[in-house]
């Protein structure tokens, strides 16, 4: 079986030393395919995501893998999810991470999961709280129309930025349809109807 390029055999640990939490995407192994940019399948393995240290592992006969290099991989399918690698902060050109696309059309909607740090909050005095720190998913909003890719803020402010073409009917179909740029089915509901009007 041919195994995803840049891979490195590990000895992987479901946690992090000294955080809390969890640093994966998923509870569990996820069967997926790795399409590379040559077009060649990896079929048969599964997958999982550590967000906190930004890399993907996968399983291969009762052992565990990364994938060290990702420049040779153009998408991978986890489960019925479909992943790219890409540009996680348009402000900052080097901040690759595995993206979910969400919506794909004239506009695509990227979901980015990076890891947040919350301090330990042990009181020595009272003898409560966690001594640890702890490690936390959260989600954040792209949308890439051509080259163009718009980080998306809490108010949704960028949101007819991005879809600055339609700016209008966007605007429009924000207020009428009450989206959230917080809520990841409001952003591709309001993802879907621009690539659904006509140019």
């Amino acid at each position: 079986m041919d195994l995803p390029p840049g891979n490195i055999k590990v000895v992987s640990s479901e946690k992090e030393k000294g955080l809390d939490g969890t640093p994966w995407l998923t509870d569990s192994w996820i069967p997926g395919t790795v399409v590379l940019a040559s077009g060649k399948k990896v079929e048969g393995l599964k997958y999982r995501y550590n967000v906190y240290r930004n890399l993907l592992y996968f399983q291969y006969e009762n052992a565990e893998y990364v994938i060290s290099s990702h420049d040779s991989i153009d998408h991978l399918i986890m489960g019925d999810e479909l992943y790219r690698y890409g540009n996680s902060d348009p402000a900052k050109k080097d901040n690759v991470r595995l993206l979910l696309i969400a919506e794909e059309g004239k506009a695509d909607l990227y979901i980015n999961y990076y890891p947040v740090i919350i301090p330990a909050n042990y009181n020595i005095a009272l003898g409560s709280g966690n001594p640890n720190e702890t490690v936390a998913v959260k989600e954040s909003y792209l949308i890439k129309v051509g080259n163009e890719l718009t980080l998306i803020d809490k108010k949704g402010k960028l949101i007819p930025v991005a879809l600055a073409d339609k700016k209008t009917e966007i605007s429009e179909f924000i207020k009428k349809e009450k989206i959230s740029a917080k809520n990841r089915a409001d952003l591709i509901k309001v993802v879907r109807y621009y690539n659904s009007l006509k140019d």
